[in-house]
């Protein structure tokens, strides 16, 4: 899935890590761990492509995604919790806005018998099958289903993002990383603004993801009941 090849990256001409080497398989569950400063979220970060190391290889699969919950968070304004986490679904958004554009063009049409018309009833076939593919039927109800799970009530849904906290944010960022089907999954301290119902739900969650996670965290016992993989990182080298 993910290879990684005598990575190194310094930082004042110190460095962080060097000629690191490991691998990413499905299934794995990966708590990286190490010391404050020991560059775990600088790990994470290459990983997922924001940031470039000074040396060594990153191969992977094609057409592999990778979802990267991170630190800071920056959402638009005006949206609600459930429009900004409609935002994990981009492309059955696009889907329906080809739905809306072609059955609008078709009740404006009485040329019915027309080569025009028929296309048109073909390209509407095309987009709904590629709609019910991508999960459109079903994305509305797992959206609330990973709201819920991670904290939100119903009341909750139709309020704007800026009305509630950071913590509170965080938790819909997670759940537009949990939406998105990505192939690897790399958090960053994720439960930091979760209550234990909703750490116990995203153990949950984690423990059937079909594809692999790497987990930075300070709580121990949330490592232990999700990972099945420790990577250490301590004085430039993995353990």
């Amino acid at each position: 899935m993910l290879n990684i090849h005598n990575l190194s990256i310094s930082f004042g001409g110190e460095y962080l890590f060097e000629e690191i080497t490991f691998r990413l398989g499905a299934g794995d569950r990966v708590g990286l761990i190490g010391k404050n400063g020991a560059g775990k979220s600088t790990m994470l970060k290459i990983l997922s492509g924001e940031m470039e190391p000074d040396t060594g290889q990153i191969a992977m699969d094609k057409d592999l995604k990778i979802g990267f919950l991170k630190q800071d968070i920056d959402f638009a304004e005006g949206r609600t919790v459930l429009e900004e986490s409609y935002q994990a679904f981009e492309e059955i958004k696009q889907l329906e806005k080809k739905l809306e554009e072609i059955n609008h063009q078709l009740a404006e049409r009485t040329d019915y018998e027309s080569e025009a018309y028929h296309q048109l009833m073909v390209d509407l076939n095309d987009v709904q099958h590629q709609y019910e593919i991508h999960g459109g039927y079903n994305y509305q109800g797992e959206t609330e289903r990973i709201l819920q799970g991670l904290g939100f009530k119903r009341e909750d849904f139709n309020k704007l993002t800026d009305t509630f906290s950071g913590g509170w944010r965080m938790r819909i960022e997670l759940a537009k990383l949990l939406l998105q089907q990505n192939d690897i999954l790399l958090l960053d301290e994720p439960t930091n603004h979760l209550d234990i119902e909703s750490i116990i739900w995203l153990e949950g969650f984690l423990n059937n993801y079909p594809g692999a996670v790497v987990i930075v965290s300070h709580d121990k016992m949330f490592l232990d009941n999700v990972t099945n993989r420790t990577i250490e990182i301590s004085l430039g080298r993995i353990y």
